[in-house]
């Protein structure tokens, strides 16, 4: 049966994760990668599990932050043992620090966490056919996924026969494509424009891109479109996928075995569900869903917000009066580990 009940889902949930420590810390690594094939730099944070100490130090005043952050162990020591790996894929113009709440509760839990900033797509790098090249993305996956396996570290603690994807909004899509979904970049005679609008966090240029005609998008299609999905990779978690504009018929998902879980807000006017989470709902033949209220909009799934945040960038870190953030993370949480437990074992 395709749709899960939450009922169910709350009853069978664990209260640990997959090798649960009492005292795991979290490890975080940064590391610098960088495709030459494409010359595309890939700035990536791995965050791993770790029984190390956590040395408080005192606070000092810095730059003021959007986002609440969380407390980790640079270059902390790795436990003796084997730990399944989630990938994250932000959303466009988000970066690798975009679901800390998340990756913060899954390290925790027993799981190294990667996590990178797509090239061009991100809050600090952004080159407007970048945002349209979103096939590439996938690319970047699979390039940051075989140079960690590859890590004389952090490589040989990973079991490879439990690695999972976790994506939101284009990086839902992101992730949706390493599955086997194949999008069409086409624009055919019943699309609606409106769904194609440009995201809010296009980087403004005094160019004029033809998206359907332009000669470095047209060829990178044609060059990554069959080589986004990833076997290695064997549950997908995906939270306000957008790009459902892109995908009309069941043939564009029939490539799709792995499972995959959709996690979504009736209220999103971003990547509305009718047209996106729904829809690949009904496209893919091993999807789950669950749909929070009307009330509950696309950017709940983004860090919880710092009072300066909320301040300066009410569009993505307020909510409606009716919704609680935190909760919200918190429900998200309980699907993602029961549906990791469940799909990674």
């Amino acid at each position: 049966m395709k749709t899960l009940s939450l009922i169910a889902v709350f009853l069978l949930v664990s209260c640990g994760g997959p090798q649960k420590e009492k005292n795991f810390g979290i490890g975080q690594k940064s590391v610098s990668f960088v495709d030459e094939s494409r010359n595309r730099p890939l700035p990536t944070e791995i965050w791993y599990p770790t029984l190390d100490t956590l040395i408080t130090q005192e606070a000092k005043e810095g730059k003021k932050k959007l986002f609440k952050s969380m407390e980790t162990i640079p270059n902390a020591t790795l436990p003796n043992k084997k730990f399944p790996l989630l990938l994250i894929s932000h959303g466009t113009g988000g970066n690798r620090f975009s679901l800390t709440w998340f990756i913060e509760r899954m390290v925790k839990e027993g799981y190294i966490v990667v996590s990178l900033d797509h090239y061009g797509n991100s809050t600090f790098n952004k080159v407007p056919r970048e945002f349209v090249k979103w096939w590439e993305r996938a690319i970047d996956v699979q390039y940051v996924l075989t140079q960690v396996l590859k890590d004389n570290n952090i490589g040989a603690k990973i079991d490879t026969s439990r690695i999972g994807g976790v994506g939101f909004s284009l990086g839902g899509y992101t992730n949706i494509a390493l599955a086997g979904g194949y999008v069409d970049r086409s624009i055919g005679e019943n699309d609606n424009m409106e769904d194609r609008k440009v995201p809010a966090e296009f980087p403004h240029t005094d160019e004029i891109i033809d998206f359907e005609n332009d000669s470095l998008i047209v060829s990178s299609y044609k060059r990554y479109k069959d080589r986004v999905k990833d076997d290695r990779i064997k549950a997908f978690f995906v939270m306000a996928p957008a790009i459902g504009f892109g995908f009309h018929s069941k043939g564009q998902t029939e490539k799709i075995t792995a499972p995959i879980f959709i996690v979504a807000g009736k209220g999103d006017d971003v990547a509305p569900v009718k047209t996106n989470a729904e829809k690949y709902h009904t496209l893919i033949k091993t999807s789950e869903i669950y749909l929070f209220d009307e009330h509950v909009g696309h950017y709940v799934f983004l860090n919880e917000a710092t009072a300066f945040g909320k301040e300066i960038a009410p569009e993505i870190t307020t909510d409606h009066p009716k919704v609680d953030r935190k909760e919200i993370h918190l429900k998200t949480l309980e699907l993602a580990l029961h549906f990791f437990q469940e799909k990674l074992r």
